[in-house]
């Protein structure tokens, strides 16, 4: 069995998942329906170009960790010490980030927007309670109001619906 580095095991684990995900997006662009006389530049060239590229470099990424060249963390410089994550940052824009399948379509698009906003802006330190919680609900208003009426894109209104 191989032995590696710290350091070259996360670095490995994230290439494989790049590697994945351009298999991903290769393998759902080859099953795509395309429609009748799209023309030569079809649906199917910027998937197809995207996922080669995303396999290209997770190879070489892969390839150069196997070769001991890792990564160095943003703003460190060698001989420098690492600092330790801050999970609980972590978790609170994880928990923030994943309540919103949950409420994007039983509260609506401003309301989950808002409670996402809120959380990451309370995780990376917003103190002041009433001023994050008005800059996440204009933000979320501002998006949505955005796409609904100058982009005729529908986003769910959840409770909403006849007030916006």
């Amino acid at each position: 069995m191989i032995k590696f580095k710290k350091e070259a095991v996360g670095e490995l684990a994230f290439a494989g998942s790049l590697l994945l995900l351009g298999l991903i997006v290769l393998f759902d662009t080859k099953r795509m329906v395309v429609p009748p006389g799209s023309g030569s530049v079809g649906p199917q060239v910027f998937p197809t170009i995207i996922g080669t590229f995303i396999i290209v470099v997770a190879l070489f990424l892969a390839f150069e960790v196997l070769r001991g060249n890792y990564g160095q963390p943003e703003g460190t410089e060698f001989g420098e010490i690492k600092t330790k994550t801050d999970f609980k940052t972590l978790g609170t824009v994880s928990a923030s980030i994943l309540t919103y399948p949950f409420l994007i379509e039983s509260a609506g698009f401003v309301i989950a927007s808002t409670v996402v906003f809120f959380g990451v802006g309370f995780a990376y330190g917003a103190r002041k309670l009433i001023k994050n919680l008005l800059i996440a609900v204009v933000f979320a208003l501002v998006v949505y109001l955005t796409f609904t009426k100058f982009l005729s894109v529908e986003l769910p209104a959840g409770v909403l619906k006849g007030i916006l």
